[in-house]
């Protein structure tokens, strides 16, 4: 594509910044016509629109194979046509505004729930909030890859002192209202999962020597890792539970060690 060359006045003042700002303008919002003419050079074989349009539909595929990249799992839940449609939309509603693709999907969870068909009814339809839960959930695991923090630390093992336990910097526990992260793993792995009816559920998202972990958890492993994470002394956290929730010491000291061997295995602690 040819920027068009205009010698006149009213052209030569139009700085490059403008030029940018217009084309900018035109790749984002390509539902509204633009003054083609005014910027772009047509040819014998386009017209300056339609040279326009050849990026535009550059661009918007560059977006939706973005999307499709982030959101495996729920464009398998919403079939691929479906799924396209609801990401057209919101790349209309929320334009990438960043040097980067990675977190072109952040809002994407807010804009199904702003668009959600039974949004002003009384009782709603429980897909709704699967789709957004899966949504925000995928989202969660992109940017967890590229989460900055120290990666200079030593892992834990079983010769570790307790005292000197502490969680992974890249460690997230996540409670849902549906299985989200077993139909996640499900949908990536190609086996076709079908829609999951609600249940609650926990998972922790840990990332370890630059690789992504998916663990589902106990309700109780799940709030004790809450608490550990919290205060970050295992003795504190199991008198806690002992105190707060009357469990029984011997019992939940008992459940710990098992947790212990498998989550040293699953790479959850460093050593402090």
């Amino acid at each position: 594509m040819e920027i068009k060359k205009d010698t006149s006045r009213e052209a030569a003042q139009k700085s490059f910044a403008e030029i940018q700002q217009w084309m900018q303008h035109q790749l984002l919002h390509p539902q509204f016509a633009g003054e083609y003419e005014n910027y772009v050079k047509s040819t014998s074989k386009l017209s300056a629109k339609q040279h326009v349009q050849i990026y535009q539909r550059s661009y918007i595929a560059r977006l939706r194979d973005c999307m499709i990249a982030q959101f495996p799992a729920l464009r398998h839940a919403l079939g691929t046509q479906l799924f396209l449609q609801f990401a057209d939309l919101y790349l209309l509603e929320y334009p990438s505004k960043s040097y980067t693709l990675g977190d072109l999907g952040q809002h994407f969870g807010a804009f199904l729930e702003e668009t959600r068909p039974d949004k002003d009814a009384e009782v709603k339809e429980s897909w709704p909030d699967f789709m957004i839960e899966l949504a925000d959930f995928e989202f969660l695991v992109n940017i967890s890859f590229d989460e900055k923090t120290n990666e200079n630390y030593q892992t834990a093992t079983s010769e570790t002192k307790e005292a000197d336990l502490q969680l992974v910097p890249v460690f997230h526990l996540l409670k849902h209202n549906f299985p989200i992260s077993l139909y996640y793993k499900e949908a990536v792995n190609d086996r076709n999962p079908a829609l999951p009816f609600e249940a609650e559920s926990y998972c922790v998202l840990l990332r370890r020597n630059y690789r992504l972990g998916l663990l589902e958890l106990h309700k109780v492993q799940y709030y004790f890792l809450l608490k550990f994470k919290e205060i970050q002394s295992i003795g504190k956290t199991i008198q806690f539970f002992v105190e707060e929730h009357n469990f029984n010491v011997e019992e939940l000291k008992n459940h710990w060690q098992q947790w212990k061997v498998k989550w040293l295995e699953e790479g959850f602690f460093i050593k402090r």
